[in-house]
């Protein structure tokens, strides 16, 4: 199949599991629909929200004090000199939000600095913002009052017209205003099949699934590295001309990433039935526990796995399956036939020969099984045969 980018609907999907509120589960989704709208006319009031913003990161960050509370007794009669009520109480929350961060950072003995934005986008709660699908419309709260403009939703967008709705972000980028909708539904809890999944992702092969499906990431990597000398060139030029294009170049990469993310998750979810369980490695720290030579840490931080995770997540929820996950320690070093571990196992990048018992059988393929099993031994499955199927590559 070809990565020919095709038309994404302008959507995005907040990057948290099902939320559980009462015992009740809903799924959540965040759509992006830009406004039409002189950004002239929201300017103002931005600059003011990210004065609002850094003033109580300055604030929290001087006192140690991350309670939202706390804060807004501290900041909120200063914000309201330029901000509304809804928007002054916003800022506060956001800004407690990233001063949160940090501390959790701190734990991890990451370097941190005071939050800071240069241009911080509004979030807007049910109070400062209104929509009117029917008619096209929406209402903002700004420094200057309430405004309606015109909007267009999408013929795709309709399908969350009956969900409900909750925040919002507004965004300046350049001279585009986007708004971040989020909308949530809730969903009635589809019983486990029994049937579990294991998903390896990589650089050179994207995805492995146990139920040997293959996406390689061949094309990815030749567009990633003609996308490389053409930055190259362009940095070294240093005209105006090269600058601007060097932005567009960046947008077309990521869109062309996402795509690619798109193209891959949605043929691993298709494949899969309701009440079936996906199980992933957790890398959230691999980029900080890795160290790899300079070389390998270019391809590790271009690597969009965590964006891979997210759309194969999101897909998953929407058709009522369960994604877990479970430590990525050892899953390419261990045989998935006797459960051997050992480095030397590994021969190669592709190719996994066991020490022990000779089980040879492609490196990935074998991780994503480990993955598998490692899943059923936390719950307790009492089976540990996997069977040896077919290999078929679904994506080269």
């Amino acid at each position: 199949m070809s990565y020919n980018l095709h038309h994404i609907c302008r959507e995005r999907f907040n990057f948290q599991n099902p939320l559980i509120k009462d015992g009740k589960t809903f799924m959540m989704r965040t759509v992006k629909i830009k406004l039409n709208i002189n950004p002239d006319e929201i300017r103002p009031t931005l600059i003011a929200y990210t004065k609002a913003f850094n003033y109580v990161c300055q604030i929290g960050w001087e006192d140690k004090d991350y309670n939202k509370f706390s804060l807004q007794q501290k900041t909120y009669r200063k914000i309201r000199n330029y901000l509304p009520s809804n928007l002054a109480i916003t800022a506060i929350a956001k800004a407690a939000d990233a001063l949160k961060s940090t501390k959790a950072r701190l734990k991890r003995n990451q370097k941190v600095n005071c939050p800071k934005s240069n241009q911080c986008s509004i979030r807007l709660n049910q109070r400062s913002y209104n929509i009117w699908f029917d008619k096209n419309r929406i209402s903002l709260l700004t420094i200057d009052g309430r405004k309606k403009f015109p909007i267009v939703v999408p013929e795709y967008f309709k399908q969350y017209l009956d969900w409900r709705r909750k925040s919002a972000e507004l965004f300046l980028r350049g001279n585009d205003v986007f708004l971040h909708v989020i909308f949530e539904k809730e969903i009635t809890g589809i019983s486990s099949n029994g049937k579990v999944v294991g998903i390896d992702r990589g650089i050179n092969k994207l995805a492995v699934t146990s139920n040997n499906q293959f996406f390689s990431g061949g094309h990815i990597k030749h567009v990633s590295e003609r996308y490389e000398r053409l930055r190259s060139k362009l940095q070294s030029c240093g005209s105006k001309s090269a600058k601007r294009h060097l932005c567009k170049l960046f947008k077309k990469e990521n869109r062309f990433r996402a795509d690619v993310n798109h193209v891959v998750s949605k043929q691993i979810v298709q494949y899969l039935e309701p009440g079936t369980t996906v199980v992933l490695e957790d890398l959230k720290y691999i980029r900080q526990n890795s160290k790899l030579r300079k070389t390998q840490r270019k391809k590790l931080h271009k690597w969009g796995f965590f964006q891979l995770e997210q759309f194969i997540t999101y897909k998953a929820e929407a058709k009522g399956i369960q994604v877990k996950h479970i430590n990525s320690r050892y899953t390419s070093q261990k045989c998935s036939r006797c459960g051997y571990i050992s480095r030397s196992n590994r021969k190669s990048q592709s190719v996994f020969k066991c020490k022990q018992c000779g089980f040879s059988l492609n490196a990935d393929l074998n991780a994503s099984r480990n993955i598998r099993q490692n899943y059923l031994d936390a719950i307790g499955y009492p089976d540990r045969a996997v069977a040896n199927q077919p290999i078929v590559a679904i994506l080269n």
